[in-house]
């Protein structure tokens, strides 16, 4: 096992057809027909027809092994007609009567039509009637679209066999897993069987699959998995429903049940105690970095939970929340991120897209043989070509600590007002995400070669010259995760550690040539060259989440002689500035690291030897490692600024009055007075050649920075009628151009002006009042 897999122990890939079912170390139980206290639970049935038989012989499978043991004894069984009759009859049964808000809705809308004089009194049953059979109707048909729809074991069998043969191309290093970690989960379920909520990381369509995988292979049975509505393509779209596929769309805005619909198809799942999977942050991460989390899936949750309990009396009723951390060492998609990332449009998928490809894959596939043949070509002629080849890693799947709803709705300190506190529960598991999420090789060597990149400001190098800063990088993340008990990069990091200066400038040379298309390597005269450093971008972004606290602070201590007043107070003005600035970035809500506290982290500084106790900066190139790492989200936000006055400043009517209904529902009177978040966003990524951080450009960056000046309230961004363009409104000029300045000026030199001038302390204080929103700020001090 190389360094790379740290204490990942098993490869989901390998052996799956010949061996499909992942033995446990401890033996199962059998005493009871069935563990799972669930109505109408029926007994598996498989017959081992000619197709099997076949299948078994002529390839060498043995797909009559293949989920024979998943479900019934230890789950409910999902593939059988009756269980799919009885899924639809009670979501038929909640449209037509069980559920009240459809009477509730269907009543008010009917009311309103009375109300305007559109009916007469004598009219409103017959047409309460129509309304209701007409939104029965409508949301029939959209659950025959949308819900899952489970056919027979042996459709697993032969989806399992397809998807392992074309995984084994795409990813011939592997999908590694800890066999530890789910033996101790399939434990915890026998002995309270409950719904376990799958909440991992997104950042590739690959994500919708790994846990099925892992399902079959260690003898869960599979979840149903919300997905978005654009992977709801015709024949696609049929085989992900019969694999637990629920297909949602991306926003429920005027729609009055759509949501609540989504909720009982959640509820009988839930009840049932099937598995279940969703991705909080919404959509894919581009970058490597964590979104923050979205809170309606997770609302749903909690009100199943609440209800079940208060409501229907079922005591019993439970979920387990199981975080999960997915590392690639190349994300899939990564050619198609590099360009969205800076401005390009998404492009949407397609049943065309996905059997391209597959069979692409299947066709020009790689092995695990193919880098050795490479690394064997390139030491013999010098040579290599990543700029068409097909760039495969591994995947690495982790499981963070879980904990029961019960656990958290009940914890009085998780209420609000009286409510559940549904951001705490967002963030608790991201930050657990974050916590577990791993750090292969490709990871040290992509970031200290960003870190050169920017340092420097050069294009070319040499390997040696990235070891030193390597090793810092090393030690310094290796102090972060021994304290956050992160046992698998704790391991990886020392290895790596360990190894001589000629073995790390080897590995920074395998890991350019397996992994990069546009950062290249001379194997023998070991001269880098960056081509397009956005590819470095994804690596930087796997760890920052672990220094950015050392990040901004080594930015603060660099740009403080600036400031006029350079005391405690003022750094943790600065420091609680710049967590608010990008609040939107990263999880600083709901921390409750001790390491993170700022105090700590000038602590960890001062025994470093970075800084002294009255924060002089000691080693500065130590620091500007670190502070080069997060000024480009600054650098993001000033041009986000920038562009947003200069736009409305010079190709915009200048305009004071109300926003019309007018021209809501007429786009062109809209679209001369004020600027589209997508056309700020073209405006903005004009400007990539400019920067000197091209990551900069980062749509994501981006939008988060105008959605984060919508909370300050300095903006306003609004829709039209028909919900498809999102317009940005300017509301406090003075504050977003003194926010500019802030943003520009106040580090643009660590050292006083040329007038000998400083930064004044006021100036920050009001910088405060602007981010914790104390809209009496008094404008008069400055």
């Amino acid at each position: 096992m190389s360094i790379a897999n740290s204490d990942f122990d098993i490869d989901i890939l390998d052996d799956a057809l010949t061996h499909p079912t992942i033995d446990f170390t401890f033996p199962l139980p059998t005493d009871k027909e069935t563990y799972v206290d669930v109505e109408g639970n029926q007994k598996l049935t498989r017959s081992m027809g000619l197709m099997t038989n076949f299948i078994n012989w002529a390839w060498g499978i043995r797909s009559d092994e293949i989920y024979n043991k998943n479900e019934y004894r230890y789950s409910v069984n999902k593939h059988t007609p009756e269980f799919n009759s009885r899924f639809v009859n009670y979501m038929n049964r909640q449209l037509e009567h069980d559920d009240h808000k459809v009477d509730e809705l269907v009543y008010d809308l009917v009311d309103r039509e009375l109300a305007l004089k559109l009916i007469s009194g004598s009219e409103f049953p017959k047409r309460f009637k129509e309304v209701k059979a007409f939104m029965v109707k409508y949301y029939q048909e959209q659950n025959k679209k949308n819900m899952p729809y489970f056919r027979s074991p042996f459709f697993v069998n032969m989806c399992f066999i397809t998807v392992i043969t074309v995984f084994r191309k795409a990813f011939p290093n592997g999908v590694w897993v800890k066999k530890s970690q789910f033996e101790a989960l399939f434990k915890k379920y026998l002995e309270d069987p409950m719904s376990l909520i799958y909440l991992p990381n997104h950042q590739s369509h690959v994500d919708y699959i790994i846990l099925h995988l892992i399902s079959i292979r260690f003898q869960f049975s599979i979840p149903t998995v919300i997905a978005g509505e654009n992977l709801n393509a015709a024949v696609l779209g049929g085989i992900l429903r019969s694999l637990g596929a629920i297909f949602i769309k991306r926003s429920f805005s005027n729609e009055a049940y759509t949501e609540r619909n989504l909720a009982n198809i959640i509820e009988f799942v839930l009840t049932n105690k099937i598995h279940f999977e969703v991705f909080i942050e919404g959509t894919r991460s581009r970058d490597g970095k964590l979104l923050l989390p979205k809170y309606g899936l997770l609302k749903t949750l909690v009100d199943i939970y609440i209800r079940q309990r208060n409501e229907r009396g079922n005591q019993k009723f439970n979920m387990l929340i199981q975080p999960i951390s997915i590392t690639y060492e190349r994300i899939y998609e990564t050619d198609g991120y590099l360009n969205e990332m800076i401005g390009s449009d998404k492009k949407q998928e397609s049943m065309l897209r996905v059997l391209q490809n597959g069979l692409g894959n299947l066709v020009n596939g790689a092995s695990k043989d193919d880098m050795k043949n490479i690394v064997a070509q390139i030491k013999s002629t010098g040579k290599y070509d990543n700029s068409t080849r097909p760039l495969h890693g591994k995947i690495f799947v982790n499981l963070g600590e879980n904990f029961t709803m019960s656990s958290f709705v009940e914890n009085k300190e998780n209420l609000t007002g009286g409510q559940v506190n549904l951001k705490k529960l967002g963030f608790q598991v991201l930050h657990e995400v974050n916590r577990i999420k791993y750090f292969p090789e490709v990871t040290l060597v992509g970031v200290s070669i960003q870190t050169y990149y920017y340092f420097y400001n050069r294009n070319k190098f040499q390997v040696a010259d990235v070891v030193p800063i390597m090793r810092v990088l090393l030690d310094t993340l290796l102090e972060e995760q021994q304290i956050d008990s992160a046992a698998s990069n704790v391991k990886i990091l020392k290895d790596i550690k360990n190894l001589s200066d000629e073995k790390v400038r080897e590995l920074i040379k395998l890991q350019i040539v397996q992994f990069f298309r546009f950062i290249k390597v001379d194997w023998r005269s070991e001269i880098i060259t960056i081509d397009y450093s956005i590819e470095l971008l994804y690596y930087k972004n796997m760890i920052i989440h672990t220094v950015i606290r050392r990040c901004l602070v080594s930015y603060i201590l660099l740009n403080l002689p600036a400031i006029e007043q350079r005391d405690a107070s003022t750094v943790k003005m600065l420091y609680n500035i710049y967590c608010g600035i990008l609040k939107n970035e990263f999880l600083f809500d709901y921390d409750y690291n001790e390491k993170n506290k700022l105090e700590n982290v000038l602590a960890s500084l001062v025994r470093g030897g970075h800084i002294t106790e009255n924060y002089e900066v000691l080693n500065r190139d130590y620091l500007m490692y670190f502070a080069e790492m997060v000024k480009p989200f600054i650098e993001a936000y000033a041009l986000c600024v920038r562009t947003l006055i200069d736009a409305t400043e010079n190709f915009y009517r200048k305009v004071d009055k109300p926003i019309t209904e007018e021209q809501l529902i007429n786009d062109d009177l809209l679209s001369g007075e004020y600027p589209t978040t997508k056309g700020l966003l073209k405006i903005i990524s004009t400007h990539k050649d400019s920067q000197r951080h091209i990551e900069s450009i980062n749509k994501q960056y981006l939008l988060s920075c105008l959605f984060y000046l919508a909370n300050l309230q300095l903006i306003e961004i609004f829709k039209n009628k028909q919900r498809t363009r999102a317009f940005v409104l300017i509301r406090n000029k003075k504050d977003l151009t003194f926010l500019l300045d802030f943003l520009t000026n106040f580090a643009a030199t660590s050292e006083p002006d040329e007038t000998g001038k400083k930064y004044e302390r006021s100036r920050v204080g009001y910088m405060q009042d602007i981010i914790e929103k104390n809209f009496k700020r008094n404008t008069q001090k400055l």
